[in-house]
């Protein structure tokens, strides 16, 4: 039998080689060591840096989130006018009116949110004041409504959506409050 051409050898020999590169072959037939892999060390994302008009909204809607949730859990003994030193209408009589159905149920609510915010953007300025939307992530955590016995009303826990919230900072009294508050029902 005649030999190939050396140039078809060399080829042999270079797949060869490839091939066994790509194995992972040792040259003492063994499996060459993996090379170690390379852990790029994680950069932190950095943290919204938000301004003081900004934080101020932001901390409007948590003040709001607060008295919400102490008054949800309290409906018997809490005084429901307190959500007006944290809100405005529209969102102050929609809340107020939520709590009279729940009230009339027998329900209150167990546990409570988190509200993670995403963006603070100012809105409409007008002689009441500069209003601000702050969205982000509603989180109910562990929160349910229950009835007076401590029972779930709904086997539904509550969900985690997307809100926005409009926050109207007072000029005559320096002071944010709540004005409305929308459940986009996107997850997040």
């Amino acid at each position: 039998m005649a030999r190939p051409p050396v140039p078809i050898v060399v080829a042999a020999l270079f797949a060869t080689v490839a091939v066994c590169a790509l194995a992972g072959c040792a040259p003492d037939g063994g499996e060459s060591p993996s090379p170690e892999p390379t852990v790029e060390a994680a950069t932190p994302s950095p943290s919204p840096q938000w301004t003081a008009e900004q934080q101020g909204a932001i901390d409007a809607v948590q003040r709001y989130l607060e008295v919400w949730t102490d008054i949800s859990q309290n409906l018997e003994t809490a005084d429901w006018n307190q959500v007006r030193d944290v809100a405005g209408d529209p969102a102050a009589n929609n809340v107020l009116s939520q709590w009279a159905t729940w009230f009339e149920n027998g329900w209150h609510l167990v546990g409570g949110p988190v509200f993670t915010p995403d963006y603070a953007i100012p809105g409409a300025l007008d002689y009441l004041g500069q209003r601000y939307h702050v969205h982000g992530c509603y989180i109910p955590s562990d929160a349910y409504l229950s009835d007076a016995t401590g029972v779930r009303v709904s086997e539904q826990s509550l969900a985690r959506t997307t809100v926005n919230y409009l926050v109207l900072h007072l000029e005559d009294t320096d002071r944010s409050i709540v004005i409305e508050d929308v459940s986009e029902g996107n997850p997040c």
